[in-house]
């Protein structure tokens, strides 16, 4: 693999089958290095993200430690696809063309197995963690990402309709920036964007520790992926940032619906990113490392219909790369598995 995986912290609920592994090295897509890091052994369950409960091992290649921050689905993280709320501020005009959701977060280009045909709706977009494609040829729009601060004088491909920013920064085995690094480092992240432009989503996060365990995080005062954007964004007032950007992998809808939406309403911990009031691209997510091929199937089948109908949803990507190998949608030989085959073939809306 050319880049490390960008997976970060892992949350494992009961329901999932224990704990969950997480890997990625992290290495700077803009200076060209990285290896494909092997997983590692995620920590228990949280029952509630606001307690910080349950720590994540270290990732053994370089990743940031990831804590275990769930939301329990007994505590009211929230039901099923339906209730979604209003959708939220269109962000960027995309013209007015329909924009289907699903892609890909892979180290290796979707090979045409991938591609929409007249039986299966097919993925619309991939990325690798880079500012250009591991691989040239696909048939799959590629969106580019400023990974971080090595990243900052990259040229990332003509034509390109997106740009991602930072890869979790706020994991310090990762792009490893505090909320005003990240806000410093920004004009130049719009500088590219501005070369084409282009729309930017914001830097990706997720939980990078609990109270009980920082050593994950970039600033050891922000463990939790909202409290990281509210500082951002205070940081960087009047930035470009068009959508917000976000990792999730818990192996439930009830705890992904309340992550994207929130659930303190109902008693929980996790305050959603609708508070953000842009457009939402959801850039990783699946089970843990401990789920089995069953578990990953069976997650993915309730999460891409909710996803699929969520009017504050933008853009998923599952992610499918070797620090989960029960995750991954394509073989060695670019073929689908059984689960990239459940995944290509889902039903879709394009708005």
């Amino acid at each position: 693999m050319r880049f490390a995986s960008g997976l970060g912290m892992i949350v494992a609920l009961a329901a999932c089958g224990g704990t969950g592994g997480h890997g990625g090295s992290g290495a700077d897509a803009g200076a060209g290095a990285g290896a494909d890091a092997s997983a590692g052994a995620g920590a228990s369950a949280g029952a509630d993200a606001s307690a910080g409960a349950g720590a994540g091992a270290d990732a053994g290649a370089g990743a940031g430690a990831g804590a275990g921050a769930g939301a329990d689905a007994s505590a009211g993280a929230g039901g099923g696809a339906g209730d979604t709320g209003s959708p939220v501020d269109a962000g960027a005009s995309d013209g007015g063309i329909a924009q289907c959701k699903r892609g890909i977060a892979s180290n290796a280009a979707p090979s045409a197995a991938f591609l929409p045909t007249g039986s299966q709706p097919g993925i619309a977009w991939w990325y690798d963690w880079a500012a250009t494609p591991s691989s040239s040829g696909a048939k799959v729009e590629f969106v580019p990402m400023i990974w971080g601060k090595g990243s900052l004088n990259a040229t990332i491909p003509a034509g390109s309709k997106y740009l991602l920013g930072f890869n979790e920064p706020n994991f310090s085995g990762q792009s490893d920036l505090t909320p005003q690094q990240a806000a410093d480092d920004w004009p130049s992240v719009e500088a590219i964007a501005a070369s084409q432009n282009l729309p930017i989503v914001s830097p990706a996060v997720n939980y990078c520790g609990s109270s009980t365990d920082t050593s994950g995080c970039s600033d050891p005062a922000v463990t939790d992926p909202y409290t990281y954007l509210k500082d951002f964004f205070a940081a960087c007032v009047g930035c470009k940032v068009d959508y917000v950007a976000v990792h999730w992998y818990n192996c439930d809808l009830p705890s992904l619906k309340a992550y994207i939406e929130g659930n303190t309403d109902a008693g929980g911990g996790l305050e959603g990113f609708l508070q953000f009031g842009k457009p939402i691209w959801l850039t990783e997510f699946s089970c843990g490392g401990s789920s089995s091929v069953a578990d990953q199937e069976a997650y993915m089948q309730a999460a891409v219909p909710y996803l699929e109908g969520n009017p504050n949803v933008m853009k998923y990507a599952w992610f499918s790369a070797s620090p989960i190998p029960n995750a991954l949608l394509a073989s060695s030989d670019g073929g689908l598995t059984a689960l990239g085959e459940i995944y290509v073939s889902l039903p879709q809306s394009c708005p």
